[in-house]
């Protein structure tokens, strides 16, 4: 499949619906995309509600980039979709208070959209797949014509990068994200997977990636990083191309997804080699992003010639309970694939305790622990190395 290289940019300072309403339009003009000949199409928006957080927090995607997008598609006769699968439980009830608490029913206000509450799932075959051959989809994705993929740019502590391609990982049902990280706990076996997944999703119907990077995250995402402000919108009929123009903004290099997206022939080898419309990726790159302590680290990049095998284990990067915020809610230890996680008593609380022999590191537990209570902990000679670089 050949994938469009065309990637719209534009700066964007606050959460202004308005002024993002009007970014989007004139995105959809530049890239060609015509809403009003999506009515009578099955439409979904995919937005990221990866954790029960306040839009504030800068986990999940911006309830005002959600209403300007409906609101476009509202004034071109469309009703939507909006459908996600967060890890852990995928229920009626449990969703219900994802889209309250990220702001989607806000976002909603007036408007004319339907909020999936159908927990079923549909087997798709995909004979393409290079390490997948089949995936288990949510059924509104399944049945979908036409996927807004609306995702919010975030450092990540196992793909470096959270961005448009990450983003349809939400597809598959909650629990079942578990098993995938189990059935591929290698780095690039479980990038591969991820795209295997994107690939299937653009070839089956129409995926458009609309980025919010106004306020992205930094540090120990996709959940416990902080706030930072980006400043810019991408949007593109290829996540694969959006999300190489965003490793670009971002100054990131090597990113475990994009670079799978290069072997597949998805993306050409640089970012400069992609089409911009607006403005380019450095018109508003950053420059100084703190990345998750975990993956692409350059001290481990030093010591790469040491990364395979039991020096790996020594020392690879891995989660750690911090005792102090752990408030022994079990959330971490029923989301892990391995089931490496248990409670114990320690200082007169219940807290949880990381088996580490059989650890994974697919942070899983960090990315959905509810109290920021997992934290990511380098080996020594790591930090060693980190100070000479």
């Amino acid at each position: 499949m050949e994938y469009s290289r065309k990637v719209a940019v534009s700066a964007a300072d606050e959460y202004d619906t308005a002024k993002i309403k009007e970014i989007l339009a004139s995105h959809f003009a530049v890239l060609g995309i015509n809403i009003a000949g999506m009515r009578g199409k099955r439409i979904v928006i995919k937005p990221n509600l990866v954790m029960k957080k306040p839009p504030e927090a800068a986990a999940t995607t911006h309830p005002s980039v959600i209403r300007a997008l409906l609101l476009l598609l509202n004034e071109a006769g469309i009703e939507p979709t909006v459908a996600e699968s967060p890890g852990g439980v995928y229920s009626a009830q449990r969703m219900d208070g994802f889209y309250r608490v990220c702001g989607m029913y806000d976002a909603a206000k007036d408007l004319r959209v339907c909020f999936n509450t159908d927990i079923s799932a549909q087997t798709l075959n995909f004979p393409e797949g290079k390490s997948v051959k089949s995936f288990n989809i949510i059924s509104p994705i399944a049945d979908a014509d036409v996927i807004f993929d609306v995702c919010k740019l975030k450092t990540h502590s196992l793909t470096a990068m959270s961005g448009a391609v990450k983003n349809l990982f939400g597809t598959i049902p909650g629990i079942e994200k578990f098993e995938m990280h189990a059935a591929h706990p290698e780095y690039d076996d479980f990038e591969s997977m991820i795209c295997d997944l994107c690939d299937m999703h653009c070839r089956r119907c129409e995926v458009i990636a609309i980025t919010d990077a106004i306020i992205g995250m930094e540090g120990d995402g996709p959940t416990g990083g902080n706030p930072k402000k980006m400043g810019c919108i991408l949007t593109s009929r290829s996540p694969f191309a959006s999300d190489l123009a965003a490793e670009k903004i971002l100054g990131f290099s090597g990113v475990g997804t994009v670079i799978q997206s290069q072997k597949r022939g998805c993306i050409p080898k640089s970012a400069d080699l992609l089409e911009y419309p607006l403005l380019r990726p450095e018109d508003v790159a950053i420059g100084d992003i703190v990345p998750a302590t975990s993956k692409g680290n350059s001290s481990m990049s030093a010591l790469k010639l040491f990364s395979g095998g039991i020096f790996g284990r020594i020392l690879s990067p891995r989660p750690e309970i911090d005792t102090a915020k752990c408030r022994g809610c079990g959330e971490c230890k029923n989301s892990c694939p391995q089931h490496t996680i248990f409670m114990v008593q320690a200082g007169g609380k219940t807290v949880a305790h990381i088996e580490r022999e059989k650890c994974i590191r697919c942070y899983c537990c960090q990315e959905l622990c509810p109290f920021t209570a997992i934290r990511t902990k380098r080996n020594i000679i790591l930090r060693a190395v980190s100070k000479f670089r």
